[in-house]
């Protein structure tokens, strides 16, 4: 005798990768990074917009460096909107000084 088995009530992982950028979201980034807001509108506010997770990780080392606004827009125009690279090892080289 089989057991039938209900994976409907099973929560799916689901990709989070379609949760973007909003103006409330980068004005949530300037307050807490204390980026200037123009830096975040050019890096994350293109087309697509950029997921959040990338947006936060972004922040953060931008937040780490001499002159947070400048390493920004420095990162947007080598990597313009929309093409910030999937996967924390190719963000992580990405992001690694030289």
């Amino acid at each position: 005798m089989t057991v039938a088995r209900d994976y409907t009530s099973r929560p799916s992982k689901g990709s989070t990768r379609h949760i973007r950028c909003t103006e409330e979201f980068v004005q949530l980034l300037e307050d807490d990074f204390g980026t200037p807001m123009f830096a975040l509108n050019n890096a994350f506010m293109g087309f697509p917009r950029e997921p959040k997770k990338s947006a936060i990780k972004l922040s953060a080392w931008a937040a780490r460096q001499e002159d947070p606004a400048k390493a920004l827009l420095a990162w947007t125009r080598k990597n313009p909107p929309g093409h910030i690279p999937r996967g924390t090892r190719r963000l992580r080289r990405a992001l690694s000084p030289g």
